[in-house]
């Protein structure tokens, strides 16, 4: 199926329940989940509780090192309102030369 094109069905064709369920509607498109088998992961928390920073990166890779994808979360009363992203090292996550978009 190509971007844009609704999920149709024609004639006395049903769709099957596994295609009803991992369509979207809504947006054309097809659900899937990500699963990173080969992902390690780490996160950073406000005194709160909350995550600020999380990341990720091929297993292995030091935190030092150049190539985590980085996300940090801002929130209002307690509730996640933004996600940016930004690609460095875990140990610069913070840094002001990390621009988050």
């Amino acid at each position: 199926m190509g971007q844009g094109d609704a999920y149709k069905t024609s004639g006395n064709i049903k769709n099957s329940e596994t295609e009803s369920r991992e369509h979207e509607a809504q947006l054309y498109a097809k659900r899937y989940i990500q699963i990173e088998t080969n992902q390690q992961g780490r996160w950073e928390y406000n005194a709160d509780g909350t995550i600020l920073y999380a990341g990720y990166a091929p297993r292995g890779l030091a935190e030092g090192t150049t190539g985590w994808l980085l996300q940090k979360f801002t929130y209002t009363s307690m509730r996640p309102v933004t996600r940016t992203i930004a690609y460095s090292s875990w140990d610069l996550r913070a840094d002001s030369g990390v621009t988050y978009e």
